[in-house]
């Protein structure tokens, strides 16, 4: 019999198998894919942002989500900063980059894998591969697993199998099917670090397709109101907007579509100069330039191609000398920069998002040990749970953590 068998193979499961087989623990993991760490290998771009070093609060209050507390305890276990030890201790060399982001110094997802596959054989964690779990029997002293060739008798069982997001690297929310075979609950699963869809003329037009821009905000509005802003870069695509601060502003867009038939964005190009300063080095330009052509001048200000669109569409005529430009010109030109609209419509389906929101109902979780509060010796970790993040570290951290307290609680110490 074992001590633990865990579902899954992505970072929250082999950190608690890893650290669930001290003590000479017989722990057992149940991989469905022939390879381990399969969507780990292609985070990142393939360079796996292993964690965001930011301390607890801070980490926490950076999540878009209302229950990042219940991480409080986990991330004591084993918060950003022992993430990054814990892999530098395995002999990989680390960097950080740009808002707290960890890199391998190498750029490769793949030094993170080996290196937690070496440290499963030093703790002699059994690994099936290409196994499928067709179901889960609880008995009062014992469990058993089954897949499609044998039944595996073990004390204690880990859900380790991710959201639905990646479903070609096995993502595929079997456990959440597991999890509701068992009596719990799992709550509304959606897409989160999602492309945006929009079918507004200015997109369908493809006038703007392929322009990118760097560090602007984004703003989901509703009347006058600003209900979500992020700032990072965009790209308008053939189909709508992606780039980070898309993909961030995403999930608070999908949720405001579930009540309203379309989401007006805000786009400020130039964050970093208030309106009215523009205005005031606008006239400033008009002053100093008259003889040159409006058209000139303003490429200045952003991607050329972005400007002539807003020019096309404010009715300047590209033969306009600064010296004719109207006051109200200069306003509708500013506004257009500060706060260019874009209807949104929808956001990419979860199957092609970065992150899955929602999953097992942490009511139903001890916080302390993530263990089920329904069914002992039962647990849950990772993106299976309802627990997410912006990509940026957040996510790998929160399954290395969850899994890593799983593991002690499994083993019976603290940590």
């Amino acid at each position: 019999m074992y001590d633990a068998i865990v579902i899954g193979a992505g970072p929250s499961g082999m950190m608690c198998a890893i650290t669930a087989s001290k003590n000479n623990n017989k722990v057992l993991i149940i991989e469905k894919n022939d390879v381990i760490g399969k969507k780990m290998r292609l985070t990142g771009g393939g360079r796996c942002n292993i964690t965001n070093l930011k301390d607890t609060a801070e980490f926490v209050k950076s999540l878009p989500i209302k229950n990042g507390r219940f991480l409080f305890s986990a991330l004591s276990n084993f918060n950003p900063h022992d993430i990054y030890h814990y892999f530098e201790s395995l002999g990989i060399k680390l960097k950080v980059e740009d808002h707290d982001r960890v890199f391998p110094v190498s750029d490769k997802a793949i030094d993170f894998v080996d290196a937690l596959k070496q440290d499963l054989i030093n703790k002699n964690v059994e690994i099936i591969y290409n196994s499928n779990v067709i179901n889960i029997e609880i008995h009062s002293d014992y469990k058993i697993v089954k897949t499609e060739t044998q039944d595996l008798k073990t004390k204690n069982i880990v859900i380790a199998t991710g959201g639905m997001s990646y479903p070609h690297t096995g993502s595929t929310g079997v456990g959440h099917d597991i999890a509701e075979n068992l009596n719990h609950s799992v709550t509304e699963l959606f897409p989160t670090e999602s492309p945006i869809i929009s079918n507004d003329p200015i997109i369908t037009s493809k006038e703007l397709q392929g322009i990118s821009f760097s560090n602007v905000i984004l703003s989901l509005v509703d009347n006058t109101k600003i209900l979500k802003s992020h700032q990072a870069d965009l790209i308008i695509t053939h189909f709508g907007l992606s780039g980070p601060v898309a993909l961030k502003l995403s999930q608070f867009v999908y949720h405001y579509l579930k009540d309203h038939k379309e989401a007006l964005l805000l786009l400020d190009v130039l964050p970093n100069i208030s309106y009215d300063n523009l205005i005031k080095e606008l006239k400033e330009k008009r002053d100093n330039n008259s003889t040159k052509l409006v058209k000139t001048v303003f490429k200045g200000f952003s991607q050329n191609r972005f400007i002539e669109f807003i020019l096309k569409q404010i009715h300047l005529n590209n033969e306009l000398k600064m010296a004719d430009l109207a006051n109200s010109q200069i306003e509708d030109f500013v506004k257009s920069l500060k706060s260019f609209e874009i209807k949104a419509h929808d956001v990419k389906p979860i199957s092609v998002a970065f992150v899955t929101g929602g999953g097992v109902s942490l009511k139903e979780i001890n916080p302390q040990t993530m263990e089920s509060k329904i069914i002992p010796g039962l647990y849950f970790v990772g993106e299976v749970l309802d627990l997410h993040g912006y990509t940026g570290g957040y996510n790998i951290t929160i399954a290395l953590s969850t899994g890593y307290t799983a593991g002690i609680s499994i083993r019976g110490e603290e940590k």
